[in-house]
């Protein structure tokens, strides 16, 4: 990590630690939006872009290994995405194959910019918290965005996925394996036993992690069989 990125961070994270900023969601992410693309906007602060990058990619490779383990073949499957933020799952799933897809994000300024870069695609402005999703998927998708859904919130998101899901979809998502304090507004970490209050337990099945990508859940009434 340089120098500058370093200075940018401790200062951003000063800020967020002492004032504790009051978490509008829709208002946080525009704000974040507006000001780039990139993983300043949507990563983890700590790493730079090349160290941003490195940790997607382990994330990334555990999922299509799982996609593969599990016989997904995105070219044939439905994919809507919760929190399509920058792109970079939206694209991993386009080099997959994928024909079919919906990009849900809270962001209009997101949207706009997306729109362009995957015009096939189709985006929405919405919060999955307030909002349904339109129709059925066959996979489900939502990375690093649970923690930045909070209190009741988060579990009426997770009831409006579940409605979207048919006995044999999947729904991928990262998640924490112990309880864990953030310390940020805009942080509410999640462990595998809260997704359980929406979800019964038997359908939930934590996925192998042999790139030593972050933790992540695939939940599916397929895995209760």
């Amino acid at each position: 990590m340089n120098l500058w990125h370093k200075l940018r961070w401790y200062a951003n994270l000063a800020k967020d630690i002492v004032v504790k900023p009051t978490y509008n969601p829709r208002e946080f992410w525009e704000r974040r939006h507006a000001e780039g693309h990139d993983f300043w906007t949507v990563g983890r602060r700590a790493f730079d872009e090349e160290g941003n990058l490195a940790w997607y990619k382990n994330l990334a490779q555990d999922l299509v290994t799982e996609f593969h383990a599990d016989g997904l073949d995105l070219q044939h499957l439905s994919v809507c995405e919760i929190g399509a933020g920058i792109g970079y799952w939206t694209r991993l799933v386009q080099d997959l194959g994928c024909k079919r897809y919906l990009g849900i994000e809270i962001a209009e300024p997101a949207v706009q910019w997306l729109r362009p870069q995957f015009p096939s695609y189709e985006f929405a402005v919405a919060d999955i918290s307030e909002k349904p999703l339109p129709g059925n998927w066959d996979v489900i998708v939502m990375m690093h965005v649970d923690e930045h859904i909070h209190g009741e919130n988060f579990l009426s998101a997770l009831r409006h996925i579940k409605g979207a899901m048919t006995p044999t979809s999947r729904f991928f998502t990262t998640y924490r394996t112990e309880p864990t304090p953030s310390g940020l507004a805009y942080v509410e970490y999640h462990t595998q036993e809260d997704f359980a209050a929406v979800f019964p337990p038997a359908w939930i099945k934590r996925v192998p992690q042999p790139h030593d990508g972050d933790a992540m859940l695939s939940i599916s009434a397929a895995h209760h069989r």
